[in-house]
């Protein structure tokens, strides 16, 4: 991994031999590529220095007591924190400041969670990425775009009719009686079923693949990354979840409480801290589980689909943890060493008719190598 003022800095561009797809990445991608410089400079650059005068007490606190405790208990406590926090904010209604707290957990989740990833890293070599953090900056506020453009399609669209027919009986059917924990866990439940499905067809349908590669470009895990999503791939989750989820429909309280616990899940299914997480993985999908979805091999990464959950991937046969074994920390694309890692190059790749151009080309070889042919760069498949 680049640090602060090596050449590596900057984001990987797409391969020159794909020669429109560069272009319109260096000239019509050109206020995206300033933006992403402009954040490093403002933001990366300024907090990784600030971070790294925690790397002496990271090598200290290897093998204490403290270590093993956070190790422990880091996640449950993270969980009940966020119900707490969670209920307290919608415990009056939910107001404009209730929505507009929304908008800091983010901030919050990442003050939180970035010191720990410093101080107990799964792998050293994920503290830092080159500038790949202003990208997942930028992809975070464009997704939240995004998903509001897709939800204001749905409703254009003639799913509405639909949803507003099956919403009364959702309200209707839904356990209302539970208890508001059990019904937050139960409404992620439901809802990570249909994101199972989503996410594996993703993976194994070639033309969805193309656009879910964006999410497995990242060469590191780390606490934001998990929210890195090509548009297309947010407006097909508004289109797939808008007929299913009107039928489980709790109360806006209880949705907005599922949302902060999801952030608050999500933050570990990324995070680059090393956790004791024991039969917690066997529930969600967090930690090692998701660390090999992320491997570069197809055979191991076609796995755990869940997005808060694993359990559907026990039930339906995709589960993948060995036991006595632990990830290795070599992630991405395995056919795909060249894949972008700029904003515009992820907006673009997918439509590349050509993706082989994203295999180790002729452009890269060094003098005195053989130079591969075009009919011997590997095709881009899923989890490869």
């Amino acid at each position: 991994m680049a640090r602060m003022g090596e050449p590596g800095f900057g984001n990987r561009k797409l391969p020159a031999r794909a020669r429109v797809g560069r272009f319109l990445e260096t000239w019509l991608g050109a206020p995206l590529n300033l933006l992403e410089a402009a954040l490093g400079w403002v933001i990366v650059k300024p907090t990784r220095w600030a971070m790294r005068h925690l790397d002496g007490l990271s090598y200290r606190l290897e093998g204490t007591l403290l270590r093993k405790v956070l190790s422990n208990t880091l996640f449950p406590f993270t969980i009940a924190l966020s119900l707490f926090v969670g209920f307290k904010m919608v415990e009056n209604g939910i107001s404009i400041g209730t929505l507009l707290s929304f908008v800091l957990l983010p901030v919050i989740f990442g003050l939180y969670c970035a010191p720990f990833e410093r101080l107990m890293p799964y792998s050293r070599n994920w503290l830092e990425g080159g500038n790949d953090t202003a990208v997942d900056i930028i992809m975070y506020f464009s997704g939240a775009f995004w998903s509001g453009v897709s939800k204001v399609l749905v409703s254009a669209l003639f799913i509405v009719g639909v949803v507003e027919f099956l919403e009364p009986y959702g309200h209707e059917y839904w356990p209302s009686n539970l208890h508001p924990v059990l019904q937050v866990f139960l409404f992620i439940l439901i809802k990570d079923f249909f994101r199972y499905w989503f996410h594996r067809a993703l993976h194994e349908v070639p033309f969805l693949w193309r656009i879910h590669a964006a999410h497995h470009s990242v060469e590191r895990l780390y606490w934001l990354n998990g929210i890195r999503a090509h548009p297309l791939e947010i407006f097909g989750q508004a289109l797939f979840y808008a007929i299913p989820l009107a039928l489980v429909q709790p109360s806006a309280e209880i949705a907005l409480v599922a949302i902060v616990l999801q952030l608050s899940i999500g933050i570990f299914q990324h995070s680059n801290i090393d956790l004791n997480l024991g039969f917690w993985e066997y529930i969600f999908s967090i930690g090692d589980n998701h660390r090999y979805h992320h491997y570069p091999d197809k055979g191991v990464g076609d796995s755990n689909y869940g997005g808060e959950f694993i359990v559907w991937d026990i039930l339906f046969g995709t589960f993948h943890k060995p036991k006595d074994e632990r990830p290795h920390d070599r992630i991405g694309i395995g056919t795909a060493p060249d894949y972008p890692m700029t904003v515009a190059g992820l907006l673009i790749a997918p439509f590349l008719p050509n993706q082989k151009v994203f295999g180790r080309g002729s452009d890269e070889a060094t003098e005195g190598e053989i130079k591969p042919s075009a009919a011997d760069q590997p095709v881009l498949h899923p989890a490869e």
